[in-house]
């Protein structure tokens, strides 16, 4: 029997479930437990608690799926964010 040869510097992401990653499926239980925990909490009728929620829902959901090219939103998201904290520095010649 031949050795058959491996290649050792691909970097593949673990795949959990459905197609997630780690951290992509913590990112949607995470959105999904605290939006469900916001809604029990809140009084009122149930539209306007679902309104108040699904923001969140759709924000854990878009930060563990959405994909624009090879980053993940939330990795686009710190790439706004420390572009919107950089320093500025004013250069007079």
């Amino acid at each position: 029997m031949e050795p058959v040869k491996v290649p050792q510097n691909l970097e593949l992401q673990d795949v959990v479930a459905f197609g997630l990653g780690a951290l992509d499926l913590l990112c949607v239980i995470a959105g999904a437990t605290l939006s469900w925990w916001l809604y029990l909490a809140l009084p009122g009728d149930p539209l306007p608690r679902a309104m108040v929620v699904a923001p969140i829902a759709l924000a854990g959901l878009g930060c563990g799926v959405v994909r624009l090219g090879d980053l993940a939103l939330r990795e686009w998201s710190l790439v706004a964010l420390r572009y919107a904290v950089r320093p500025r520095l004013l250069v007079v010649d």
